[in-house]
């Protein structure tokens, strides 16, 4: 069985429409948006195959550090490991940078999914920061756990991590109206 990771240069329609499925309204980005940042040096997208069947996305922002943006498996292929096995693709191909952030919902007991989805991530090696983290939107700022995989062995110092959120927001978020406001209840509280 082959599986692989193919970075792509256009946006497909059907992936935005997966999106709007998959992904809450406040953090979604416009088409617009997306095809905008596709367009720059650090912004990536790639699709996971396996034997040749598309099977799921990723978007993910790449300097020194990875952080992904957006990561799904089609609807079809759910609960087969794929969401996994693309994650270990991305962190096998780029295991010469530092390490993988994550924004995740913080566990809720009344919403199953969010303790799963920390679950999952925990399962990769993946662990959460002691840094308090806002995603903006143009709603409000919601507050996220931020979670970081390693690929050197190494957890960043608060100082790396707040270098690498501005770097994310300036690349990122440029266009959120809460973005000043995320990025200065980051600092105050770090």
């Amino acid at each position: 069985m082959t599986t692989e990771l193919l970075i792509q240069k256009e946006f497909p329609a059907d992936i935005y429409s997966d999106m709007k499925k998959q992904f809450p309204p406040e953090e979604l980005k416009t088409v617009e948006t997306v095809r905008q940042l596709l367009s720059g040096d650090y912004y990536k997208f790639a699709i996971f195959y396996d034997n040749k069947e598309p099977v799921g996305y990723i978007f993910y922002l790449q300097n020194d550090f990875l952080w992904v943006d957006y990561v799904a498996v089609f609807e079809r292929f759910h609960s087969k490991g794929y969401g996994s096995r693309i994650l270990r693709s991305l962190f096998e191909k780029y295991s010469n940078l530092k390490g993988c952030f994550f924004e995740v919902e913080p566990e809720n007991s009344y919403i199953i999914q969010t303790i799963k989805r920390m679950n999952f991530y925990k399962k990769l090696g993946c662990e959460i920061l002691d840094f308090e983290y806002y995603f903006p939107n143009d709603i409000r700022e919601l507050n996220l756990k931020l979670l970081y995989k390693s690929f050197d062995g190494k957890i960043p110092d608060k100082y790396e991590i707040k270098n690498q959120v501005k770097f994310v927001f300036d690349k990122l978020h440029s266009d959120v109206k809460n973005r000043k406001a995320a990025l200065d209840l980051i600092n105050a509280k770090n």
